[in-house]
């Protein structure tokens, strides 16, 4: 049995493409950058914020005002756009009766992934939450893992597991010396999961939590 395992939140348990991209659009929009409407921004959706404006091109001195109306939206109205990965509460649920702790390890502010745990009645699985700080300098994913490990009161990451759907859920569950364990339902683009080569990759909520209980 793992002595832990941590959970990513977008493209992992939920599916906030809606909230997400309508959010961006209007942060773009408000500083006079809008995306065209045909533009996919899907890719957005994992990465730090502020590295998926420099990707996008957004000058640098806009940044912080596109984060800010982001923020805006995303917390008034995007959060509950989102929807729960069908079967996800099976594997929580069931991790959860075999006693092993769980953590969010989500890029999203602290607040904003408890309130999204809180909205899909997800937040009676998990005993920490961790994330960005509401400042919106980013943060790593190995250091928010880290964060985590901390918090659950240092497990050997080599028995907890890191589950998630793009490439820094792998890098900071890797970077912490964690278990990898990328899922087949989220945003990754095409051949980046195979970039990383996480430990296993699954392609639904079963045969994750098949995986989970006989690891490690």
């Amino acid at each position: 049995m793992l002595d832990a395992v941590l959970f990513d939140l977008d493209g992992t348990l939920t599916d906030p493409e809606v909230g997400i991209t309508s959010s961006l659009r209007h942060a773009l929009a408000s500083v006079g950058h809008p995306a065209p409407d045909d533009l996919d921004l899907r890719w957005m959706i994992g990465p730090p914020m502020r590295s998926n404006f420099t990707r996008y091109g957004l000058p640098e001195h806009l940044h912080e005002d596109a984060t800010v109306a982001y923020r805006a939206r995303h917390v008034a109205v995007g959060l509950a756009e989102a929807e729960l990965i069908p079967g996800m509460v099976d594997v929580l649920a069931g991790l959860a009766a075999d006693g092993v702790p769980l953590a969010l390890a989500t890029a999203k502010p602290v607040e904003q992934g408890r309130r999204t745990l809180e909205l899909f009645d997800l937040e009676q699985w998990f005993a920490v939450v961790t994330g960005s700080a509401a400042d919106g300098v980013a943060r790593s994913k190995a250091h928010i893992v880290a964060e985590a490990l901390r918090e659950l009161g240092d497990p050997d990451p080599a028995r907890v597991a890191m589950v998630g759907d793009r490439l820094h859920d792998v890098e900071g569950g890797r970077a912490n010396g964690c278990l990898t364990i990328g899922v087949g339902w989220g945003f990754a683009e095409a051949g980046e999961l195979d970039l990383v080569a996480p430990d296993h990759v699954v392609q639904d909520p079963v045969d994750l939590l098949s995986l989970l209980r006989a690891l490690p």
